[in-house]
């Protein structure tokens, strides 16, 4: 990866992949096309290139893949899209040139808690990137639980805990120590609570069914998931991506429990499945009496691509039109975007600033 000054705001980033493998894309969200799962590049000698100007203070993942198996997939079937998500991981490479590196998100929701590091993906920190070292280090030790078949990792904060403490849940619990190591971050600001990192059942058909939206789901993280962690009086749910849309749906379902939202780049376009029309639980918000819940919302500014799943709605526009109907309603909402794009490089910052604001430092 290399960087050329464009203006004060922007530089032009090349990105290299240093072999002359038969054909080479890159996955990165900085393109014309957002949403794309990959983007050729271009022979150059012995080396592939592709070069995209980004903001200065971006922070983003990429990966190089050989041999390409996005190229012409039918990426709306979530059964072959997996299947390709399966093939690409051999095939999908860190930079070698640089030494930034995550733990692929993709390898964890398939169920898969080792890679070698040449898969990982690499994370991109632009010149004037926001410092952020929290999540550097070891991580402290989690308590394994299982409520109803499903696997709960806990991380209490606090060594005189009790049952005053706020609890907070997150979704695609996987995801937040293996590929985010959210909770060394935690523990290094000192945050005071017990978190709950719920994991995922199934793969990733199973996971956009409980996540889009559904009651049996937000009643099972109620009445299951929460008391099987204690009695609090103060519970924060969050997520990222679909699990965003999933703790806003469980808290706007069940106020009784949740009285807390952090939603990380939620795909609130969802909804065209159910009527026809997207954004779905947007509209339930605006058309219901105000419910007791306080509101997180953050997107990343790279999040403008149009989804198949929500034709003419984007990441952004949907996360925008929440808050203003959030706003409307009068519910407390804070509103922040991320000079980032839809992945864990930027949904660990993000959430980490909805937990300072909910719980302060």
């Amino acid at each position: 990866m290399k960087l050329e000054h464009v203006d004060e705001d922007h530089v032009r980033v090349t990105f290299v992949w240093p072999r002359p493998d038969r054909q080479v894309s890159i996955r990165a969200q900085v393109f014309d096309d957002p949403n794309a799962l990959s983007h050729p590049m271009q022979r150059v000698g012995d080396e592939w290139r592709l070069d995209a100007v980004v903001r200065a203070d971006a922070v983003f993942t990429y990966q190089f893949i050989v041999d390409d198996p996005f190229v012409d997939a039918d990426t709306t079937d979530l059964n072959l899209l997996a299947k390709l998500m399966a093939d690409a991981r051999t095939r999908s490479f860190a930079d070698p040139a640089n030494p930034h590196r995550i733990f692929p998100q993709v390898a964890v929701i398939a169920g898969e808690t080792e890679a070698p590091p040449e898969n990982w993906d690499s994370v991109a920190i632009m010149p004037k990137a926001e410092p952020m070292d929290w999540f550097d280090g070891p991580a402290p030790e989690l308590t394994i639980r299982h409520v109803s078949g499903r696997q709960i990792d806990v991380l209490h904060t606090d060594v005189l805990h009790s049952g005053d403490d706020p609890v907070v849940v997150l979704l695609d619990g996987e995801c937040w120590s293996r590929v985010a190591n959210l909770p060394a971050a935690i523990r290094r600001l000192g945050l005071k609570a017990t978190f709950a990192f719920v994991h995922n059942n199934g793969g990733p058909a199973e996971r956009f069914a409980e996540q889009t939206c559904s009651e049996d789901f937000a009643n099972h993280l109620a009445d299951e998931i929460v008391p099987a962690i204690g009695t609090p009086k103060d519970v924060i749910i969050g997520g990222d991506s679909l699990a965003g849309l999933a703790a806003a749906h469980a808290a706007f379902t069940r106020p009784d429990v949740f009285g807390g939202v952090i939603s990380t780049s939620g795909s609130h376009w969802w909804g065209q499945l159910v009527d026809g029309e997207p954004e779905w639980l947007t509209r339930q918000i605006a058309q219901a009496d105000r419910k007791p819940v306080r509101f997180w919302v953050d997107v990343g500014m790279l999040e403008t691509g149009v989804t198949p799943y929500a034709p003419g709605v984007d990441q952004r526009a949907a996360n925008r039109h929440l808050r203003t109907v959030l706003q409307a309603k009068g519910y407390d909402v804070a509103y922040h975007e991320a000079p980032g794009g839809h992945d864990f490089a930027t949904f660990r910052r993000s959430t980490l600033k909805g937990l300072l604001h909910f719980l302060g430092a």
